[in-house]
């Protein structure tokens, strides 16, 4: 048996801001930061948490900027949550074994990800002939703390009526059995099913103009590295409301 959106709640006393795909986008995701911030401080809650939906790395500018952004938070507050986004599999999959995996790595943003870390032109001119010397270059330069925060990053998380995802889930499959490939990457079989889950989703992974609000699921993903629009949604009691950069808030 499924749950509608507007059915949906959360834990008395309890908000949460979940954070669509920031893609190295450090400025928008320090601009959604302060705006969360100044929500708090004008109508304080007894507890909060802040849920990044992943895809941290490739195509904004700074994706190591984002990660250090995020380490910080988390160990200022541990109601802070970060999901693993299909970038972060694609990047971990590349610094394990560049070669068969290079193509995708550099197609989909690892150039401007590895210019982050402090490579340097010279080192990117032929990415897919040098795969093997860019991965070692960059793991010479990425700290092991920040290794170890993307290796452990989780999947998935819970709270009330709400389970928080990368991508989707597949439908019909308990949330609990769900294949973590398709908590990271699954696309049409999700966005296409009006189907009701156990609970509402919450995800990014497919941009959109605006944040989508469906029956059975919400979408954040706003394409914040095209546009400067980074997107959260609040989930307070049984009302919805958004926070989005680059626009006037409502």
């Amino acid at each position: 048996m499924g749950i509608q959106l507007s059915d949906a709640k959360v834990p008395r006393g309890t908000r949460i801001y979940a954070i669509g795909d920031v893609h190295g986008c450090v400025d928008e995701l320090d601009q959604l930061l302060a705006l969360i911030n100044n929500d708090l401080d004008e109508t304080p809650v007894d507890e909060h948490y802040l849920i990044f939906l992943g895809d941290y790395v490739d195509r904004g500018p700074d994706s190591a900027g984002v990660i250090r952004r995020l380490m910080k938070l988390q160990k200022a507050d541990s109601n802070v949550i970060c999901l693993k986004g299909n970038h972060e599999d694609k990047f971990l999959e590349f610094l394990s074994n560049p070669r068969p995996l290079a193509s995708g790595f550099f197609a989909y943003g690892g150039i401007e990800t590895s210019q982050s870390f402090g490579l340097k032109a010279k080192h990117l001119s032929a990415p897919l002939r040098d795969a093997k010397k860019i991965r070692d270059l960059l793991l010479d330069k990425i700290p092991k703390s920040q290794l170890k925060f993307l290796t452990d990053l989780e999947l998935s998380v819970s709270i009330g009526d709400y389970f928080f995802c990368h991508a989707g889930i597949r439908p019909g499959i308990k949330l609990k059995k769900q294949d973590e490939n398709d908590l990271m990457w699954i696309r049409q079989e999700f966005l296409t099913s009006s189907k009701l889950h156990p609970k509402i989703i919450v995800h990014g992974h497919t941009p959109q103009a605006e944040p989508e609000m469906l029956a059975n699921r919400i979408n954040v993903d706003t394409k914040c590295y095209a546009n400067g629009i980074l997107s959260c949604v609040v989930l307070e009691g049984c009302k919805q409301r958004f926070l989005q950069t680059g626009i006037k808030n409502r």
